[in-house]
């Protein structure tokens, strides 16, 4: 069971929004209609996540395409632009590249699987904390202003752990893709056999995957740095994340 929300009309080429760890669909609150004026625009609840069924098979970039592509087939998309955001941008990317025939365009923003380091104190204190105090520390290291960062955005995630089944599922989603400050997965190597056009987008200021990881790219691959922004680039800096994606 995957919970979606869907915006714009049933014609025209749709979008697909895939959120990252510990995130749900409202990640794209600030992006989803701005691009739904002229096209269906789709934002899921990965599995273990937000909404959807919490029971997991499989955590990795792989597993989890999977359950997107089953989505894809219920809501008869034969073929999306795929916007995903750090470990969703890594399953974007493995669509496009195990199933190329899905994916007319990517937008990755803050990709995961693109470098060997992830900030693995984010992981472990976004899984760990229990009270909104010390909580908020791990939040705020996704940003570039820690204002960002709302008492009821705290309190939506403390929420979600609450939920039956969903420490769980972070779990074995943190199991299956990170060790300590490290990646398990690596995309960088197939990049290059991406057909569909490729934009990675990245805040300057990204505390959980560092903007170097976007340096010595594939030629297919366009890159935009945002200034003044952290890892949830496309919530500081939506605009300019909407643009971009609009123009792919």
């Amino acid at each position: 069971r995957i919970r979606r929300l869907k915006a714009g009309p049933d014609t025209g080429k749709p979008i697909l929004f895939i959120h990252g760890f510990g995130a749900d669909l409202s990640t794209w609150m600030l992006n989803q209609a701005a691009l739904a004026e002229d096209r269906p625009v789709h934002a899921i609840d990965l599995p273990g996540h937000g909404g959807s069924e919490k029971a997991l098979y499989d955590g990795s970039p792989a597993g989890l395409a999977a359950g997107v592509i089953d989505y894809m087939d219920a809501e008869g998309i034969e073929s999306a632009h795929l916007v995903g955001h750090s470990l969703g941008a890594a399953i974007a990317a493995t669509i496009a590249l195990d199933a190329p025939s899905r994916v007319d365009g990517l937008t990755l923003v803050a990709p995961a699987g693109f470098g060997p380091e992830i900030a693995g104190d984010f992981i472990a204190g976004f899984i760990a904390e229990s009270r909104a105090r010390k909580l908020r520390p791990y939040l705020e290291m996704l940003v570039a202003d820690p204002e960002m960062v709302t008492a009821e955005m705290v309190e939506d995630v403390l929420k979600f752990k609450r939920l039956d089944g969903a420490l769980a599922a972070l779990q074995a989603v943190a199991a299956a893709n990170f060790e300590g400050n490290a990646q398990r997965h690596s995309l960088r190597d197939r990049l290059a056999d991406i057909a569909a056009p490729v934009h990675v987008v990245w805040g300057a200021e990204d505390r959980i995957l560092s903007v170097a990881h976007a340096e010595g790219l594939p030629a297919n691959v366009t890159v935009t740095v945002i200034p003044g922004a952290g890892h949830i680039v496309h919530m500081e800096k939506a605009a300019d994340v909407n643009a971009l994606i609009a123009g792919g």
